[in-house]
């Protein structure tokens, strides 16, 4: 049994609701409090009493966020009014059937049922993702993109909308952002005084965050980087006691070094990459404008530091970006030759590329694989990575039943590429960036050109060198090796 003070403090204080929440929801793990918690705390009860309908949340993952607004909020907000509809989206069923499940168990709790003895779960309507109070309430859990006719909702709370890998796809992000507009915010039974929450680390200037911020000056923004990145100031509200508290965090100052100090952080920097740190740390998207790769990032390697020793040399790759043309306004076929030791470093050797017709491209690839297939004494550790598309499909048939110059197979793999180009240059950008991708520091006679298509990506006219590049860089990330 709770006694009365405490049974007080949890109907009306929103932040003592999620800390009794976190314990439940987080059994063995440790609360650690702060201010930040306290500002989203404050901006929602400001939403619950009609002072604002409108409010956008940009924070780092694991920050407590999804136990505040899509665990603790819903159960919050039955509590006090079991007549109220709720919609919970994130971007996948998954993760929006793990949230409504705490959410669930929470409202079926001992402790919640005394604290709340008029919100009761329907004893028909009891499901994860679709449960209903008896006075005709609920929450509703679906992903982006999910079924929505017929239901109505006073709430919509909008947790994590975008995955990271989907944040450069222009089809996946306009997706979002039209499912919003023609289908999401007409969910609402009043337009005027319905409320909505986003909740989201930020991927892309214009992800959902930043169509909102474009479309809807109704809402409001809590901003919350992990480094501040200028003096802020934060007013908190104690409702229990109705006072003010007033927060300065200096530039430089972390979101919450109790729970991520700063070696942390820089773990987290180098993991990620700048563009990716940027956005889901930083709530600062890079534009693209600015390019993916960095020359500053570029680590060099000599000749005689090549490692052409088979207990260090794990493959050879030869990857190939074919054209299907060769007029003058077609794009080039290039061959990226890539060279990955063991311990998971890259080396690129060499760069061919030309326009060449289908019988032409045939004879350069037999020829550059033979050159390549005996620098370690032959073997398969040299592999032909060979796009699956196009002019590609026909030369993959074609090695595929063919035979070298020794009588060998010649080891030739199809690529199905995923995503689209800058989600494949943005994930080796990352092995540029932590030194795992190296480049020759002799003069080479392609050297030039492929730098200014790498520097200059996507906005390049011509992107064959860097896609050959990225297709090698990719490939063994998806495969066993050793």
């Amino acid at each position: 049994m709770m006694n009365r003070i405490l049974k007080s403090a949890l109907r009306a204080d929103f932040k003592s609701f999620v800390i009794k929440v976190f314990y439940a929801v987080s059994p063995g793990n440790q609360y650690l409090d702060n201010w930040h918690i306290d500002v989203i705390c404050d901006a929602i009860m400001d939403m619950i009493e009609n002072k604002n309908n409108r409010l956008i949340i940009n924070i780092p993952p694991r920050y407590m966020k999804s136990i505040i607004c899509s665990v603790a909020l819903p159960a919050y907000l039955l509590g006090k009014d079991p007549k109220t509809n709720i919609i919970c989206i994130s971007y996948n069923d998954n993760l929006s059937e793990k949230f409504a499940s705490d959410c669930r168990n929470i409202m079926q709790s001992e402790w919640y049922k005394e604290l709340f003895p008029m919100t009761r779960l329907h004893k028909s309507r009891q499901s994860i993702s679709d449960f209903e109070t008896t006075a005709g309430g609920g929450r509703m859990a679906t992903s982006i993109g999910g079924t929505l006719t017929g239901r109505g909702a006073d709430w919509i709370i909008i947790d994590d909308p975008l995955k990271p890998s989907d944040s450069l796809s222009d089809a996946q992000r306009d997706k979002l952002n039209d499912w919003y507009g023609s289908t999401l915010y007409s969910r609402l039974n009043d337009k005027t005084n319905g409320k909505i929450i986003l909740v989201m680390q930020r991927l892309h200037q214009d992800d959902l965050t930043g169509h909102l911020l474009e479309s809807d000056a109704k809402f409001r923004l809590i901003k919350l980087p992990v480094i501040a990145q200028e003096d802020e100031k934060w007013i908190i509200k104690n409702k229990i006691f109705g006072t003010e508290k007033n927060i300065l965090r200096i530039k430089g100052d972390l979101l919450h070094p109790a729970r991520e100090n700063m070696d942390t952080i820089n773990d987290l920097k180098f993991s990620l990459g700048d563009f990716d740190f940027a956005g889901q740390y930083q709530q600062e998207p890079y534009p693209l404008e600015g390019g993916l790769v960095r020359e500053e990032w570029f680590q060099y390697f000599d000749r005689a530091e090549i490692p052409w020793n088979l207990n260090t040399v794990a493959n050879i790759f030869i990857s190939l970006d074919s054209a299907n043309k060769t007029g003058i306004n077609n794009a080039y076929s290039a061959f990226c030759i890539v060279v990955m030791t063991r311990d998971y470093k890259f080396y690129l050797l060499d760069v061919v590329r030309g326009k060449w017709d289908f019988a032409e491209l045939t004879e350069k690839t037999i020829e550059i694989y033979n050159t390549w297939k005996h620098q370690l004494g032959g073997g398969n550790c040299v592999k032909l990575l060979i796009e699956d598309m196009a002019s590609g499909q026909q030369l993959i048939q074609i090695l595929s039943k063919g035979r070298d110059q020794q009588g060998y197979g010649f080891n030739v793999e199809g690529i199905k590429p995923e995503g689209d180009k800058i989600s494949r240059l943005r994930g080796t950008s990352l092995f540029i960036q932590q030194g795992r991708l190296l480049f020759p520091k002799y003069d080479e006679p392609w050297w030039a050109d492929f730098k200014k298509e790498l520097l200059g990506f996507p906005h390049t006219k011509c992107k064959d060198q860097v896609d050959a590049l990225t297709q090698a860089i990719t490939y063994p990330q998806t495969k066993p090796y050793y």
